[in-house]
């Protein structure tokens, strides 16, 4: 499979394998030994997933500060997927500094991340993004993507009308389905298709991590050095 096609010409994002697959678990399990939740004990990935069902709003969200501890989850995932990073930017690259982990809970009453591209936040169109989770996804409360043209030509529908992920974005009337990933599978995607998730009925939470990246050749546009910093693949 060509990435660079699928991202460039085809649909704008791909399903590949995780390189390096023991630095992905030696990520999450440093994750797991670093959230923080009084009273409880986290045994694994396995029990998290248990323990967020029960938890409150304001509980998960203390959990999620205990995160920021954490400054070197970009570096771990960048280098977990290095061979496809440097495939398409090279090996002097900007990343986010701060990686981003992610707690979704089943359920009507989650905090539903509405359909966006990368775009319109700033993000330099030489940024891609990869997203994988911590655990298998075997049901439909993962990320979904929408085609690349079926995107742009959203965009441009909306740009005819002065709108900016407006109605017509975030009144799709048919949202794709989820993608279903195994544990060692990444998403890869450039920032003009449409993602997000929706509520989803599952026995476990969903944890997962995204990171952005480009060549340091690129310009960065809006986003500088309070949201990227220089790395090198090692």
């Amino acid at each position: 499979m060509n990435v660079r096609e699928q991202l460039v010409n085809g649909p704008g994002y791909c399903i590949c394998t995780i390189d390096n697959i023991q630095l992905f678990e030696k990520l999450r399990d440093s994750f797991v030994n670093s959230v923080e939740i009084p009273t409880e004990k986290i045994e694994n990935i396995g029990s998290l997933r248990k323990l967020l069902l029960n938890m409150s709003l304001a509980e998960i969200n203390r959990a999620r500060v205990s995160l920021l501890k954490l400054n070197h989850i970009s570096e771990m995932m960048v280098e977990s997927c290095a061979n496809l990073v440097e495939t398409l930017c090279g090996i002097e690259l900007f990343i986010q500094r701060r990686a981003n982990i992610i707690f979704n809970i089943p359920g009507n009453q989650q905090l539903r991340i509405w359909s966006h591209y990368e775009i319109t936040s700033g993000i330099s169109p030489f940024t891609y993004g990869i997203w994988a989770p911590f655990h298998d996804l075997e049901d439909d409360g993962g990320v979904y993507f929408l085609d690349q043209k079926a995107s742009i030509d959203m965009m441009k529908e909306e740009e005819a009308e002065g709108q900016v992920n407006g109605p017509t974005v975030l009144g799709m009337d048919e949202t794709p389905k989820p993608i279903r990933l195994k544990f060692g599978q990444v998403v890869v995607f450039n920032p003009f298709v449409l993602h997000g998730n929706v509520a989803f009925n599952s026995r476990f939470s969903r944890i997962g991590c995204s990171v952005r990246f480009q060549s340091c050749k690129k310009p960065l546009l809006q986003k500088n050095s309070d949201y990227l910093k220089y790395y090198r693949l090692v």
